[in-house]
């Protein structure tokens, strides 16, 4: 590449009917300040495209940390959303489970005391029964002893004070025990005088 230096020494050959050398001297010299000038604006240009290049690669470096970071950023989110999804399903199965067991508890405890409701009230219906046949065939002896069509002899005999005290005890369910009255009478005095009045 030709320098302005190289156009203002540049030296003609002379011949008889050459250009005038003042002028020749005076184009070379414009021509170099020219071409001088124009260097110095390619150096500025060359200088700023070097330096826009060099700011486009960082600025690309940048994009290409600033890309890999949201892609990562994007993944460690895709994996927390997945692993706070998993958490709440196995929460959500965990807490499915033990209402289930509650509830299973709650219908066994229901049924439970269901069956014990029923079996007082079948005891309670057996009892009822039981007294009032109790009360009824008493009813009937004392209607008998007001009658006195009975004997005095039966007011005494062991077997009918055996069967009374038998129904009293089928009726209240009475067992002999440590607690038992001595006679083998449950449930205090009151049965002991209904037996005895028998």
């Amino acid at each position: 590449m030709i320098t302005p230096i190289e156009i203002r020494r540049q030296v003609f050959r002379k011949s008889l009917r050459g250009y005038d050398p003042d002028e020749v001297r005076g184009f070379l010299n414009s021509l170099s300040e020219e071409w001088e000038q124009q260097q110095s604006a390619y150096r500025a240009l060359k200088e700023a495209h070097d330096r826009m290049e060099a700011n486009y690669n960082s600025l690309k470096e940048v994009e290409q940390m600033l890309h890999k970071t949201l892609l990562q950023a994007e993944q460690s989110s895709k994996n927390t959303m997945e692993n706070a999804r998993q958490k709440a399903e196995l929460k959500l199965r965990e807490a499915d489970g033990k209402a289930r067991e509650l509830v299973r508890r709650g219908i066994d405890e229901r049924n439970r005391v269901e069956g014990e409701i029923a079996e007082l009230n079948d005891r309670r219906e057996e009892i009822l029964l039981q007294l009032t046949l109790f009360l009824k065939s008493q009813l009937d002896r004392l209607k008998s002893f007001e009658r006195k069509d009975l004997p005095a002899a039966l007011l005494t005999e062991k077997p009918m004070r055996d069967s009374a005290k038998e129904a009293l005890d089928n009726l209240f369910g009475a067992k002999n025990t440590e607690d038992d009255d001595p006679n083998g009478h449950v449930g205090g005095s009151f049965f002991d005088d209904i037996v005895n009045e028998l």
